[in-house]
């Protein structure tokens, strides 16, 4: 028995110590959520303008391009369940904010909480930035172990981009996403364009949870006096058109309404602006770098007409 038992010990040895090496390089490796975390208060003092959001503003807008010190707070599928745990954490922090942008595109009123990407993600936000995630539970072991929330091919590929690149660190000092340049941009759009609409269509029209969440955060930004911005970022003509018209025109609506019930809030919709054409996109629906200077410098003077 002895002997099988070492066997076993000894098969499993090799699993453990692979277990071990990743756990510390989720650790000890800095990334996206660890230097913002890192940087946010830094920014405390200076910064007068917010951007939440998902990828489309993580990638989109550059602060670097705002009239007034910006700090940019979305993320990669940084739902608006997260975007609200976010602005929770840090608004009351940040002294001089005079405005905040919200983007609200084609999957963000219907999205659910545990999405496939934030089942993952949300350990990041709860370890990284000290968030208090409710949609963990407390007996949750994947809390513990962030090496566990990926599977051993994605850990693999993560620890070989490090190795090569020497970070797997994607945003600025800004909190910008830097990746996306067009040196590397994807060359099919359109039919990236249908892999995407299909691969993000959830066929929910339910906005209730969602407008609760951003109503909230409107309703805290009007008692300090902050301006808020609901923006649908540009998308490539194929995406636009490939996607359900009449969810994307309910919502649209949406945003209007939430305009015309409260005053501190404006709407800008860039979601078919001719000022942007296919070849300011990295993939079908995410800018890139190019792309995001301009966008930035729109939304920066759309910014400064409100704010006078």
């Amino acid at each position: 028995m002895n002997t099988v038992i070492k066997k076993v010990l000894l098969y499993l040895m090799p699993l453990f110590l692979v277990f071990i090496a990743f756990e510390l390089f989720y650790q000890l490796v800095p990334n996206d959520y660890s230097v913002k975390n890192a940087t946010i208060p830094k920014k405390y003092d200076s910064t007068e303008i917010l951007i939440f959001g998902n990828s489309h503003n993580f990638y989109g807008l550059n602060p670097k391009y705002f009239d007034k010190p910006t700090y940019n707070l979305a993320h990669i599928s940084q739902s608006l369940y997260f975007d609200k745990i976010v602005f929770d954490n840090y608004i009351d922090k940040f002294k001089n904010i005079k405005c905040i942008i919200l983007n609200v595109e084609y999957t963000s009123l219907s999205e659910i909480v545990d999405t496939e990407e934030n089942k993952w993600r949300k350990y990041y936000y709860q370890t990284y930035m000290n968030l208090e995630v409710p949609s963990i539970n407390k007996y949750d072991f994947t809390k513990y172990f962030l090496s566990s929330t990926r599977n051993f091919n994605v850990n693999t590929k993560l620890v070989l981009r490090y190795l090569k690149e020497g970070t797997i660190v994607d945003c600025d000092q800004n909190g910008f996403g830097i990746n996306y340049t067009k040196a590397k941009k994807i060359a099919l759009l359109k039919k990236d364009a249908l892999t995407r609409v299909k691969s993000i269509e959830d066929n929910l029209i339910n906005f209730d949870d969602n407008i609760v969440r951003i109503q909230s955060i409107i309703d805290t930004c009007q008692k300090r006096g902050i301006k808020v911005i609901l923006v649908n970022m540009p998308v490539s003509s194929y995406f636009s058109e490939g996607v359900n018209q009449l969810k994307q025109k309910r919502i649209q609506e949406t945003c209007s309404k939430l305009v015309r019930n409260n005053y501190n809030v404006s709407y800008l919709n860039l979601v078919k602006d001719k000022r942007f054409t296919n070849d300011d996109f990295f993939d079908a629906d995410h800018l890139d770098t190019d792309g995001a200077t301009k966008c930035s410098k729109v939304v920066n003077t759309f910014i400064n007409e409100r704010l006078k």
